[in-house]
């Protein structure tokens, strides 16, 4: 029977329990759960799905008599959007796995199996999977990936050897159209010598492409993708992908060249009487459009025609070739069979004479040549004055284009003869072009294009190409990594010995001039090729049409699959239309956008631009084969460990150098062009559809580099040019692992992201850690979610501890790796510290950890208030700089004024200081400080006396406890202390107790208490208060001391600093403090009621502690 598995998963979504797919068996349904830690289900048959963060899912098939269920057989689900797929598998009425008539055998033998293996079952781990069943998940492992919902699960896919998969194709692609029509050209341009070193450098990049290219591939199981998947899973999905896109184009746009070159072909040599247009780019666009209609056919026709059509085209295409070879030796003493005309030192245009005058042949002689050169047969004034000359002079004659090798013709073959666009074609060295003579400029042959050595590499380079083909076709093959070493350099090296004899063959046994007639006009159209070979020209004509258009229906087989295996992985999330296949397996929505791509370039018409344009293309993937060899090889990754051992990171090495070299040579302009392409692939793939971990090179390479950096990054302090703030960030999570609470922090660090520093965030659970792995998990999820809408590139780090203040503890010793550590904490004002002790002394104990870690501390007051990303503040920023500690405060204020949300404030900086001191000179050290620091604030100056500041100066040092004593001798209760506190600050008893329901004696203290906070013109004032409620004290029988009186003056001191803030920045957007620090413990909630009435009625305060090192510098 059937388990057939109904999904509704959108493309690259998480498996929720709203998505999960339900499982038929015999009627009965059971539903796959997903549970905190992945548990499988107990039920019949059963599933638990393995990853759920992907659209690939693993489920397990459990047997239902053994408990606990046991798993019988894995299958692994791609699932696409709106997709149902079926899974056939026997299976029993009952819904469990049918084992036949030996069920009872089978529970028997399992039973003792299992019982053998019982030590390794008592762990209780269930990640572990049996070595059987192991071993059959991979016996069952098909690389052939389905592509949508109506593939037949029960056909199988063809499978091809290397013969027939690999070696058959390259040969075919790389022995295409431009060794017929192009290669005699080339030589005879760019002379024998150069013209060897041309194909040389072309087949050296092909050759080291197939060394690197058979390491990677021995490397693993190489599925359906072929150099995609290769280079994706070394480079990673970015770089991959780029790759993949820019090599999908370069085998569809081969596909039109070798159309465009078999159109040539037959318009050309074969029936010139089908030229129906006047202008031959518009003949080659109508038979080239023709040509890809029936070989379109024959390819939506399946793989397996195409395979039919291969063997007599590639057998077609090497007999060709052997027949060249054979008549270069059998014309090796020339041959007269063909002549071609010469007029002075240039070649007559008799191809344009014989399309324009059908079936009238021109004798090579003066009187037949009138005809051609002169308007006027019998008017020798209308004649051309070069045709007249030659006459004159008896140089016009007939030469014969095949020489032979005896003749010693390449001697005169042996340099290059470069041109300019419609420059004549001309054995002399003359620079004479057809603007001399524009209204007979067709009589005579011309360039129809510049040439140069880096020119004809880029129109020569894509006779090379083609060793790819094999490897697109790595899902059909019965064994990839065997099959594509083997079958593409077998073909790289024949290719490129019969490339390189081709070049000395032409150059060896035929004329020079006429191998520089690129059309063959000079002799009514004829191939060079073609008549070098035997026993016929027509044969050879007729042979290189079907071998190219042959090789353009490879290059239509392969891309589309290419296409559909870079929209299956789903790292470019707009090509998920091209995953669907038919029953048979084509990817038939691939294959129709390659033949409209195809169609485009064909309209272009003019073959030496696309195969510049394709040189590019296939470059750039080559450089990414040799690189990602190289990154394998020097990363040393213990999973690399390639079957092919003939390679070397160096050799690789120069092969991607040697395409570097290539593109640029060739065409610069293209080739930037190329790298365009290839840059807004990756940058959308990074943006959008990168959600892949494939283990590929490059994050090896990162993580190689990052290791490297760390050891070599010193630990200790940083210097201050190089100081950063390195942001831990503590925040905290909801109850229901929902959210974080107060977004705002988060939204505060990522506006100091142009310190580009490190961002952690932070959070403890109180609890233990191997009962909260699902709270862990949910709470990281959601962190990174954070991170990924407030656009913060950094990490997420969960603690889960019994004590949330030594979880703290830990994640501010423990935080960072060597010398990338954290140099900041960033964390919240506790909103409730008057509900309880906890809250505030787990804030003071956090404080008073930083310093000890020498840490900076940053303090968010009032978190909510704080403006998330999206929106601008105008206003003013306040720095109110009290005490030097390294500058930090003015640091984190630039920062946070280079991102948009604060870019549009003013920043202002007070500076306080005694009133003893000089205030002008102050104000102007200040400003020339602030200028030496290349930042754009005023500066103004605050005195305050030296009793306001003390707390600073002294870091309240002083003792807190004889305070607490008083307070308790009075007899007050928690909340009447907090009542006391209040009402002291607001210089009013109002908010107390009335007297008659307080003891005499309690009464009396709280006025005495009040008093302290009146506001004092002189410090003799505070002294004569300070002394009063000594003695009231006294009276009272309470012991006290000097620290008692100054505890209770610094709420005071307080509330004066506030004052002078508030007649300031009360309008202010933002304003900076310096945290004072907490002294010694017991006393946390009177530190933070100081705190509390430093910044009452300020808006947007952050307390800073730095370490007192400098962060800032006026030097260079």
């Amino acid at each position: 029977m059937k388990v057939v598995i109904v999904a509704e998963l959108p493309a690259r979504r998480s498996v929720s329990a709203s998505t999960l797919p339900l499982i038929k068996t015999s009627g009965q349904s059971s539903t796959a759960v997903i549970s905190s830690r992945m548990a499988a289900s107990e039920k019949n048959s059963a599933s638990s799905p393995a990853m759920a963060n992907s659209n690939i899912i693993d489920f397990n098939l459990l047997h239902s008599k053994i408990s606990p269920p046991q798993v019988v057989m894995a299958l692994q689900v791609r699932f696409v959007e709106g997709s149902q797929v079926e899974v056939p598998f026997q299976s029993n009425d009952s819904g469990t796995i049918d084992h036949g008539d030996n069920d009872d055998d089978y529970d028997h033998e399992y039973n003792n199996h299992r019982e053998s293996f019982s030590l390794y079952e008592e762990d209780g781990s269930t990640s572990a999977m049996k070595m059987s069943h192991f071993i059959r998940r991979i016996s069952l492992y098909n690389p052939i990936v389905s592509g949508g919902d109506d593939v037949d699960p029960n056909k199988q896919p063809i499978k091809m050897g290397t013969f027939v998969g690999v070696f058959m194709p390259c040969i075919q692609n790389i022995f295409g159209v431009l060794f017929f029509i192009r290669l005699a050209w080339i030589v005879g341009t760019a002379g024998v010598l150069q013209g060897f070193l041309i194909t040389f450098i072309c087949c050296l990049v092909t050759f080291t492409t197939c060394i690197s290219l058979s390491a990677i591939a021995t490397n693993g199981m190489v599925p359906a993708g072929g150099p995609y998947y290769m280079i994706s899973r070394n480079l990673g999905p970015e770089l991959g992908g780029a790759v993949g896109i820019l090599f999908y184009f370069a085998s569809t746009i081969a596909a039109s060249m070798y159309l465009l070159g078999s159109a040539e072909i037959f318009l050309l040599y074969t029936v010139p009487q089908a030229k129906i247009f006047d202008d031959i780019y518009n003949c080659y666009r109508l038979i080239g459009t023709l040509l890809l209609a029936i070989v379109s056919c024959i390819v939506l026709a399946g793989v397996g025609v195409v395979n039919r059509f291969a063997l007599p085209t590639i057998a077609l295409v090497n007999g060709c070739i052997l027949l060249t070879f054979i008549g270069f030796f059998i014309n090796i003493n020339g041959s007269d069979s063909l002549k071609f005309c010469m007029v002075g030192d240039r070649i007559p245009n008799l191809q344009h004479w014989i399309d324009n005058n059908p079936g009238h042949y021109l004798s090579c002689n003066a009187t037949d040549l009138r005809h051609l050169f002169c308007t006027n047969v019998t008017e020798t004034g209308s004649c051309d004055p070069y045709f007249l000359k030659s006459a004159n002079e008896g140089t016009i004659k007939e030469m014969n284009a095949i020489v032979g090798a005896t003749s010693g013709i390449i001697s005169d073959n042996l340099f290059s003869k470069y041109v300019e666009t419609n420059d004549f074609i001309q054995s002399n060295d003359s620079k004479m072009t057809t603007n001399e003579y524009e209204e007979i400029s067709d009589t005579y042959v011309v360039a129809d294009m510049a040439s140069s050595f880096t020119i004809l590499i880029g129109v020569f380079f894509p006779s090379v190409t083609g060793i790819m083909q094999g490897s697109n076709r790595s899902g059909n093959l019965r064994d990839a990594s065997r099959s594509i070493p083997v079958g593409t350099l077998a073909a790289q090296i024949i290719t490129s010995i019969a490339y390189l004899l081709g070049v000395l063959c032409f150059g060896a046994s035929m004329n020079g001039m006429f191998l520089r007639d690129k059309f063959g006009a000079g002799a009514y159209g004829r191939l060079a090729a073609a008549e070098l070979a035997v026993p016929h020209p027509m044969v050879i004509v007729i042979g290189s049409f079907i071998a190219s258009a042959g090789a353009g229906m490879q290059c239509l087989t392969g891309a589309p699959r290419l296409l559909q295996a870079i929209a299956l992985d789903g790292v470019i999330p707009m090509l998920h239309y091209f995953q669907k296949s038919t029953k048979r397996g084509e990817p038939l929505r691939a294959i129709f956008v390659s033949i409209a791509i195809c169609e485009l370039f064909i309209l272009i018409a003019f073959l030496e631009s696309i195969t510049a344009l394709i040189s590019q293309f296939f470059l750039m993937c080559y450089l990414s084969v040799n690189a990602a060899c190289v990154l394998q090889s020097v990363l040393k990754a213990p999973s690399w460990r390639p079957r092919f051992r003939f390679y070397h990171w160096s050799l690789s090495m120069f092969g991607a150098a040697l395409c570097v070299a290539v593109m640029f040579m060739s065409h610069w302009i293209f080739a930037c062009v190329a790298i365009i392409i290839g840059m807004i692939a990756y940058k959308y793939i990074e943006y959008r559809g990168a959600e892949k971990e494939w283990g590929d090179g490059i994050r090896g390479l990162r993580l190689a580099a990052a290791s490297y950096a760390l050891t070599n990054l010193e630990e200790g302090p940083v210097h201050t040019k190089n100081w950063r703030p390195q942001l831990l960030v503590l925040c905290t999570v909801s109850s229901d692992r929902t959210s974080i609470e107060n977004e705002q922090i988060v939204a505060f660090a990522s506006q100091l992201k142009a310190g580009k520093g490190l961002t952690v965030l932070a959070s403890v659970l109180n609890g233990k850690f191997l009962n909260m792995l699902a709270e862990v998990a949910a709470t990281k999820m959601i962190m990174k979610e954070v991170c990924r809408r407030m656009k913060i590139r950094g990490f997420c780090e969960v603690l889960v501890a019994g004590d949330v203040t030594e979880g703290m503890s830990a994640l501010v010793q423990t935080s960072g790796l060597g010398g990338l550590k954290h140099n900041t904490v960033i964390m919240s004002w506790p909103q409730k510290w008057r509900n309880g002790n906890f809250e505030a002394v787990k804030f003071v104990e956090t404080i008073r950890l930083t310093t000890a870690a020498k840490s900076a501390l940053v303090v968010i007051k009032d978190v909510q208030q704080f403006p998330s990303n999206k929106e601008k503040i105008v206003g003013c920023m306040d720095v109110w700089w009290i005490l030097h500690d390294g500058g930090i405060m003015i640091l984190l204020a630039f920062l946070l004024r280079q991102n948009r949300v604060w870019r549009n404030t003013k920043l202002r900086i007070f500076t306080v200081c005694q009133s003893e001191e000089d205030l002008d000179k102050v104000r102007e050290s200040m400003k020339t400080f602030i200028y030496h620091l290349r930042m754009d604030a005023t500066v103004d100056v605050v005195c305050l006396t030296k009793y306001d500041i003390s707390e600073y100066a002294h870091e309240l040092t002083l003792k807190r406890e004889q305070r607490q004593k008083m307070l308790d001798q009075l007899g007050l209760t928690d909340r009447q202390k907090d009542i006391d506190v209040d009402n002291a600050i607001s210089n009013s008893t109002s908010g107390v107790q009335s007297g008659a329901e307080l003891p005499v004696q309690n009464r009396t203290n709280l006025l005495a208490l009040d008093n302290l906070f009146k506001n004092d013109k002189t410090n003799e004032r505070n002294e004569a208060v300070s002394n009063a409620a000594a003695e009231q004290c006294e009276e009272e029988k309470l012991p006290i001391t000097s620290a008692q009186t100054y505890n209770i003056r610094c709420l005071q001191r307080a509330k004066k600093l506030n004052e002078a803030i508030q007649s300031r920045s009360r309008e202010s957007d933002l304003i900076f403090l310096n945290l004072p620090d907490p002294g010694r413990n017991g006393y946390e909630k009177f530190y933070m009621e100081y705190i509390e009435v430093m910044t009452t009625g300020l808006n947007r305060v952050v307390l800073i502690k730095g370490t007192g090192s400098e962060v800032v510098t006026i030097f260079s």
